[in-house]
């Protein structure tokens, strides 16, 4: 959508721009490019939310299905790759700009819930329980798709993206393996 330049330092005008809208609507639906890409990645969130709400309806649960989930959340993440560089910018004013906190934390708390209510039916049906509780996988999800965000925000050759990408290939397989196995020893601290 922006080119190689990403979202970082575009205006609203270009935004609009690229988008084939005019700046006025844009700026009636969203008060600042923050707020356009923070509603953006809760519409994603939201729309994996409601197509796996749909598939445990239809008893499809199971680390297959969790990995697919995960798989469609690091897919809307990749998605924005060239906005990488704004995102990260968007969370460093999180201390300094009001506004683009109470963005986050809204966006943050309703995605946290979305994910441990998916955490929680995907996984429903096993005999093993989940290695910790469904809402500290929530946080190592969010976490790790922190960092990846990071990880392409700093990325600039296609060998930088390769690696990227097997950083994500690497904690999804480790994902697979720790989630459900009952002889994994954790130690859970208390509080979330």
């Amino acid at each position: 959508m922006f080119g190689r330049e990403g979202y970082q330092g575009a205006s609203m005008k270009a935004v609009a721009k690229a988008a084939g809208v005019s700046k006025g609507l844009l700026h009636y639906h969203f008060q600042s490019k923050e707020h356009l890409l923070v509603e953006a990645q809760r519409l994603a969130f939201q729309r994996i939310h409601s197509q796996f709400e749909g598939r445990f309806k239809q008893g499809e649960y199971g680390i297959g299905t969790a990995l697919e989930a995960l798989d469609s959340l690091w897919e809307s993440v990749r998605s924005l790759r060239s906005w990488a560089p704004f995102m990260v910018e968007t969370m460093s004013l999180t201390n300094r700009e009001q506004p683009v906190r109470r963005l986050l934390d809204n966006f943050y708390d309703e995605s946290m819930e979305l994910l441990t209510q998916g955490i929680e039916k995907v996984f429903q049906a096993e005999t093993h329980p989940l290695v910790m509780p469904a809402a500290r996988v929530a946080w190592m999800v969010r976490t790790t798709l922190h960092g990846l965000v990071v990880e392409l925000a700093y990325a600039r050759t296609p060998s930088d993206f390769e690696n990227v990408e097997q950083v994500y290939q690497d904690l999804r397989e480790v994902f697979s393996m720790f989630i459900l196995n009952p002889q994994t020893p954790i130690t859970i601290a208390e509080g979330v």
